[in-house]
């Protein structure tokens, strides 16, 4: 653990981000592959750049607006844009483009991330999701072998509220029925979440550093103000479950492993 934590509380709950920290798109990611790119070749647009750039300002709708299919943004695009509608071939094709990373990613969780939350959920720690996330990005979550492991799961497009909002902070919370400050967050701190959870009064901010070392996708900036913005620094889930039972004294190891 980098900068590891000097105060200790009895952990009542964890809350984790689920993207890039749980699990990671990105290693299913073909070379040279951008979603929004590939979707403006779908739908024979002539420039793919301004669509990925609408496309990028309208992340934050998709987040929150759980009534529209992210198939429509791009039908309404092209409306807008060429005075014709999506073909169901290329509705269907948006939908498996920007979903199917995430699909597998959810679908397949590494073994000991799931090791990890188990071993907290054993040491009667409550778990809760909070992730920024539009309606197609979740499609496989209930499917996810992560699901059933969690008390409480905010997925923003459901709930109305992205991090960081100091609203979908308080609503995860709330249903985990837990106080911010006997509470963890762990998050890869896309979205500014870090600072959002220490601004909602987590206890321990803690910065999940181990997919996004390796995707070469952030920067050596990026990086260090991830890291400033959270209170220590983890690369696998393994240091979580110890500082957790130290906090909670009990630092015995499980039968699985952690």
């Amino acid at each position: 653990m980098i900068g590891a934590p000097t105060k200790r509380f009895q952990v009542q709950s964890v809350v984790f981000d689920l993207f890039h920290t749980l699990v990671d798109p990105e290693v299913y990611r073909p070379e040279g592959f951008t979603r929004a790119y590939k979707i403006a070749e779908v739908l024979r647009l002539e420039d793919a750049d301004q669509f990925a750039q609408w496309w990028r300002e309208m992340e934050a709708q998709r987040h929150v607006n759980g009534s529209k299919k992210v198939a429509q943004y791009a039908d309404e695009y092209l409306l807008k844009h060429t005075g014709r509608r999506c073909t169901q071939e290329e509705l269907a094709q948006v939908n498996q483009i920007w979903g199917q990373m995430h699909d597998l990613a959810l679908l397949e969780p590494r073994y000991e991330v799931l090791s990890a939350l188990r071993a907290l959920h054993d040491r009667g720690v409550k778990l809760g999701l909070l992730s920024n996330i539009d309606e197609r990005e979740a499609v496989n979550w209930t499917r996810s072998p992560l699901s059933p492991l969690f008390d409480v799961a905010c997925l923003s497009f459901d709930i109305g509220y992205s991090k960081p909002s100091k609203e979908a902070y308080s609503l995860v919370l709330s249903r985990l029925g837990a106080d911010a400050s006997s509470s963890i967050y762990v998050g890869d701190g896309g979205h500014d979440e870090l600072m959002g959870a220490r601004k909602a009064g987590f206890g321990l901010v803690l910065f999940m550093k181990g997919f996004i070392s390796r995707d070469g996708a952030h920067s050596p900036e990026t990086m260090k103000k991830r890291e400033a913005d959270a209170d220590a620094t983890i690369i696998d889930l393994n240091e979580l479950v110890v500082l957790v039972s130290q906090s909670n004294g009990s630092d015995q190891i499980g039968n699985d492993g952690v």
